[in-house]
Parts: C-alpha cells; sequence; structure tokens
C-alpha cells in the first residue's frame, strides 16, 4: 500500500564554470538535448516552471533549416547567467534531460557577404541562405516556411503562383517572401527547396497543413514529387 509520500529527487546543480568559459557577453545559455519536435514555447514553459526569469529571447538552433537539438536563450543582464545555466540543467523537456552552459552563438553579422540590406538582398539573390544557427539565421518568429521536394527548375514566381491562396509577408530589409534555398554540393538532386515568409503564424501552419506530405500536381507527375513543409520558428 502505497504511503502517500512522494520522494523527491534534487536536481544536480552545475556551476558555469564546470561547463566551460563564460560567454564573452554573459548574455547567451546554450541548452543541448532538447527534442527536436519542441518550439520556443515549450522552452519559455520550462523557464517558468524552474523559475528562470529576465529570458528576452528563445531561439530554436537550426542547420539548413533541421532542428540541430538545441536551443539558445538570451538573457537581459549577465546577473541572471549563473542561476539560469544551473536552473536549466537538469530539467526535462518531453522526457529529455536538458543540459545547459554559458556560450554565444556565432554571430550572423560574421557573415560579411549577408551584412545590411543590399547583402541580403544579394543572398536572396543568389540563393546563399543557409538556414544555420539560432532561428534558422530569420526573424520570422513562426512565420516562416521551409518547402522542400518541387521541380528543380521552379523559381520563386512560379512558388508564388501555386501558393496564391496564401498571403505572404510583404517585402521589407531586404528579405525577400520568396528565396529558392541552394542545394548542398555533395547533394545533386532534381528537386528544390523554398524559404517562404507569411503574413502570420497562422497562415504559415495553414500551408503546412494543406501541403505537407502531399504530391505535388499528381494528375500530371504521379507521386514523382512528394511536398514537406514545415515551420521554422
Amino acid at each position: 500500500m502505497a504511503s502517500g509520500v512522494q520522494r523527491h529527487v534534487k536536481r544536480p546543480q552545475t556551476s558555469s564554470c564546470a561547463l566551460g568559459p563564460v560567454t564573452p557577453s554573459g548574455l547567451h545559455v546554450r541548452a543541448t538535448n532538447v527534442p527536436r519536435t519542441a518550439i520556443p514555447a515549450d522552452i519559455k514553459r520550462v523557464c517558468v516552471r524552474h523559475k528562470i526569469e529576465n529570458v528576452s529571447h528563445v531561439a530554436l538552433d537550426y542547420w539548413r533549416f533541421s532542428p540541430t537539438g538545441q536551443a539558445w536563450l538570451t538573457l537581459t543582464s549577465p546577473t541572471f547567467l549563473p542561476h539560469t545555466v544551473n536552473a536549466l540543467n537538469g530539467a526535462v523537456i518531453s522526457g529529455k534531460l536538458l543540459q545547459a552552459a554559458a556560450r554565444d552563438p556565432m554571430p550572423q553579422s560574421q557573415l560579411a557577404r549577408t551584412r545590411g540590406v543590399k547583402g541580403r538582398l544579394e543572398a536572396a539573390e543568389r540563393g546563399i541562405i543557409t538556414g544555420s544557427g539560432p532561428d534558422g539565421g530569420r526573424t520570422g518568429q513562426g512565420k516562416g516556411v521551409v518547402i522542400y521536394g518541387l521541380p528543380g527548375k521552379f523559381g520563386a514566381e512560379a512558388v508564388r503562383t501555386y501558393l496564391k491562396e496564401f498571403k505572404l509577408a510583404a517585402s521589407e530589409d531586404g528579405q525577400k517572401e520568396i528565396v529558392k534555398l541552394e542545394v548542398p554540393p555533395s547533394k545533386a538532386t532534381l528537386k528544390s527547396r523554398f524559404y517562404v515568409r507569411l503574413a502570420s503564424v497562422a497562415e504559415a501552419h495553414r500551408l503546412v497543413r494543406r501541403f505537407h506530405m502531399t504530391f505535388f500536381e499528381p494528375n500530371y507527375y504521379q507521386n514523382k514529387y512528394t511536398i514537406r513543409a514545415q515551420v521554422v520558428y
């Protein structure tokens, strides 16, 4: 018969020193072992549960728009760094134990060719948006969608026509609505992928529900082109 007494196991507290050097800025924490299905809201709930405050931004880490299992937390002041690292270590999200360390992400500004409005326009024209780093290097916050599997010869205008029933975001600050993404040289393919900026989070999710795991023009191509779509948070 159960006694009704619950055993509480104290999570290990690890100092930031044991996790490596403190970030130069003291404003960033990297969380690892993050479930690849997690979204920023899941990590924010963990912060609330463990009384981690003064977090100004939570970003998932991506490699070519695929989640890497890491996340970045930006703090409002270095004062909160030790508590944030200690509290996140051992916190549970979807059955996985998080690990945290004081780290700074590699700044996107180090990529000189994408610096500034002109640089971003040139990057979009040349298809060199890699989708790597915090937020995938984008600022959509759930309004961006990556679409895979369209015919390789498709261009941005063809995609715009294909998505005519959806409301796209306006082009601003050098960020185009639709960008054809480069394919790694080691992965030659007859298919293409695009990054699409939608007008709202709801519209981004509607696009994914409409197209993910469907076939492109099945009456003509049968099952040759399987479309996959995912929201980038």
